[in-house]
Order: structure tokens, then sequence, then C-alpha cells
């Protein structure tokens, strides 16, 4: 997993790169104790974790955040019938920019996709957006 600040000079810029463990044994519960850590100290800290699929992942690893400190942004997206999207998906059709495979890009395109969604409730645009983009039309 990889963390990318999210405002600042070094918006965009990683700050810490953790794995989240796929497999058990002594690497991966090391691996997962450090993530812990590291949660732990941002969550202590105040900082707001934004992800795609975030939740499920810190599940994975047996970590729970309070709601506010963690934005998941297929949730965001998520039509009201449930439908999810993919960042593969939503990174060109809502950011207009491909989706470039790799867990530095990916953070980079939730936190975009954040910042679409504000700018998108600021302008009163995101309910007719979300309509649009679950029915497959243009956004």
């Amino acid at each position: 997993r990889v963390m990318v600040r999210g405002q600042g000079s070094s918006e965009g810029v990683p700050f810490s790169h953790s794995i989240c463990p796929t497999q058990f044994g002594t690497e991966g519960h090391q691996s997962t104790k450090l993530l812990y850590f590291q949660i732990k100290c941002l969550v202590d800290r105040g900082v707001i974790l934004v992800g795609h699929n975030i939740a499920k992942q810190l599940k994975f690893v047996n970590i729970q955040l309070p709601s506010q400190q963690c934005i998941d942004t297929i949730d965001l997206f998520k039509s009201p019938l449930g439908a999810t999207h993919s960042l593969q998906y939503l990174c060109p059709t809502l950011l207009t920019t491909d989706f470039i495979p790799g867990p530095q890009h990916a953070a980079q395109a939730s936190l975009q996709l954040y910042e679409k969604f504000l700018e998108l409730k600021r302008a009163g645009q995101f309910e007719k957006t979300l309509k649009s983009l679950h029915e497959g039309g243009p956004v």
C-alpha cells in the first residue's frame, strides 16, 4: 500500500510505503504490525485516509478506523443500487486521464477522485454526474 500526501506543496507525493500482506507467516505478521502502527500514528494525528476500496483492504489486515477518518472512493461513486466501478473505469470517465496500474498511481488516482467528488458537490453537479456515470452516458 502506498500513501500520498493530500494537500500542500507535496500533494500527491508518496510518504509511506507499506505492503498489505497476502500470506501468513512471520514476514506477513511484521508487515501487518508495521502497517497498523503507521496507520495508528496517522489517525492519532487526525489524518484522513482516502483510497479506493480502502475499507476492505483495512478490514483484511484487521484495522478499523473512525468513519470520519476513512474516505473510500468506491463508496463515493457507488450507485443507489450498490453497483461500484473500478479505478480503470472512473479515471478516464471522471478525470479524463487513463489509469496507470501500480500502487502509487492508485493512491494518486484515489486522491484525485476525492477532489473531483468535492468539486462536483460544491458545484451542485454530483447527483447528475453520478446518474450519468451509472447509466453509461457522458459525464
